[in-house]
């Protein structure tokens, strides 16, 4: 298992895909250009945001984030920018935008797809010359800020419907880093299982439960569509259900949705995923003990270690240090 070396981080890669995440994460940190991180909702957009700003030079400086799909269009100026005492009505007192917050560090505008046009081209103003004007206010405030961006939606996409600015886009999306979803990195899952286990045994001030094979398999063999947060709530739900040491499959509750059916492939890539999948829970019942796993599959550990080598599987990640 590959980790973030990181205080307080929760990104775990034992796949192959999110350990490309990782070094994409690592090599945008040596620099201070501007990063664009897209990826579906759930699969912790925000965490590789937070992993950047600790390994970049900025990490003594402040990050502040932002949900621009959470603000309301009319508020969204004054949370970036600030606002100077009878700016509007209610406006009692002066108050520091987010960008002035944020200076000297990293502002994450989470969902930037969603502000709005008119915004965007201030806040493209804003990028462009470090400054900006305070609402209310007739002197300009400059700030040096590196701008860290996120969206589920296919940016480029808004782009070319007119949704989103061309020139805002070439602005922040320089460095792109894509979080894959669930579904695709599901070599993870075992290791993000055992993590939130542990997690959620904390926060509860819970023993720390495990997991029946019946229920890893159930785990592994779902689509996913809520990605990490999904498994991670999925997880809480059956500790908090729990009454033994170990969790069984009736306690991993899959919702009923539509996207969770079964998506039908050829029967080549079908049997490939089964392998691959049935490797991994191998693997992690056994702790990386290639004997114990050829016994439990009924095969030769010859033949075991060359399928193990087929899927790029490592035994040793397994293993508990």
């Amino acid at each position: 298992m590959v980790r973030a070396d990181l205080e307080g981080s929760d990104i775990i890669a034992h796949s192959e895909a999110m350990k490309r995440v990782l070094d994409a994460v690592a090599l945008a940190a040596e620099t201070d250009s501007n990063v664009f991180i897209s990826g579906e909702s759930g699969t912790g957009k925000g965490m590789v945001a937070r992993a950047l700003h600790r390994l970049s030079k900025r990490r003594e400086h402040p990050f502040v984030g932002i949900n621009c799909a959470a603000i309301p269009a009319t508020l969204l100026e004054s949370e970036l920018f600030g606002f100077e005492k009878g700016a509007f009505t209610g406006a009692v007192a002066s108050k520091k935008g987010l960008f002035v917050q944020a200076d000297r560090g990293i502002i994450f505008l989470d969902e930037i797809s969603e502000i709005p046009l008119p915004m965007q081209g201030k806040l493209l103003k804003a990028l462009e010359e470090k400054e900006f004007y305070p609402l209310g206010s007739h002197r300009t405030v400059k700030v040096d800020v590196r701008i860290v961006s996120a969206s589920n939606k296919e940016i480029a996409r808004e782009v070319e419907s007119g949704a989103f600015r061309s020139d805002l886009f070439y602005r922040v999306h320089v460095v792109p880093i894509k979080v894959p979803p669930l579904r695709e990195r599901k070599e993870d899952i075992p290791v993000l299982a055992e993590h939130f286990l542990a997690k959620v045994a904390q926060k509860l001030e819970k023993p720390v439960k495990t997991l029946s094979p019946g229920a890893m398999q159930k785990l592994m063999i779902y689509s996913w569509p809520g990605n990490v947060r999904e498994l991670e709530n999925m997880i809480e739900c059956a500790v908090v259900m729990s009454t033994e040491n170990v969790i069984h499959e009736d306690l991993i509750i899959v919702p009923g949705r539509s996207d969770d059916r079964i998506s039908f492939k050829p029967l080549k890539e079908s049997k490939q995923d089964f392998e691959r999948n049935y490797l991994v829970q191998l693997m992690q019942i056994s702790r990386g003990n290639v004997s114990q796993a050829a016994k439990l599959a009924g095969k030769y550990r010859a033949d075991l270690y060359e399928l193990l080598e087929k899927y790029a599987i490592n035994p040793l990640d397994f293993r508990k240090g």
